[in-house]
């Protein structure tokens, strides 16, 4: 993370920190998350890893201090991200980088060798964070996202567990 940055802290995400995700979500994305989407991942328990970046003193905050999240699962030696977001305002500042080496981290702990994630097509900043992290395109989706209808590029990442903290 950049220098001047307010002291962030990862925890995990929990059913208080609904109203705060979706906010967020709704903020980052013309087709967000909906809450079933995020009940579903809080109450999967060990199938289903869901951190947040929260700033330190986030006990006030209506936004539970949340700055980014990720959420992914490990099966069969694969992790799949499902979401990975930034607060708008957060953005280039090197926290998407941070969670997602963090993620990458948990999941080669928990037995994962390899991972896949999609992106939007015209998402070019994540689509250049990914890449950057050691993810290479493996496969379209045709019209996989809506509002707008859009491709996904299906991503990869191979010897996962072997990447540690060697990413940029």
């Amino acid at each position: 993370m950049k220098e001047g940055l307010p002291p962030l802290f990862v925890d995990v995400a929990s059913a208080a920190d609904l109203p705060a995700l979706l906010e967020l979500e709704n903020r980052s994305y013309s087709h967000p998350w909906t809450r079933r989407n995020f009940e579903g991942e809080l109450a999967a328990g060990q199938r289903s890893v869901f951190v947040v970046l929260r700033a330190a003193s986030w006990a006030s905050a209506p936004d539970r201090g949340l700055r980014g999240y990720c959420v992914f699962q490990v099966v069969a030696g694969e992790m799949h991200i499902m979401n990975l977001t930034v607060a708008p305002e957060g953005r280039g500042q090197g926290l998407g980088r941070f969670l997602l080496r963090l993620a990458k981290d948990l999941a080669a702990r928990r037995g994962a060798r390899e991972a896949f994630l999609e992106v939007r097509e015209s998402n070019l900043a994540a689509r250049a964070l990914y890449r950057s992290a050691g993810f290479s395109e493996v496969g379209r989706r045709p019209g996989y996202y809506t509002r707008p209808q859009e491709d996904a590029l299906l991503l990869r990442h191979q010897a996962l567990a072997n990447s540690g903290g060697n990413d940029p």
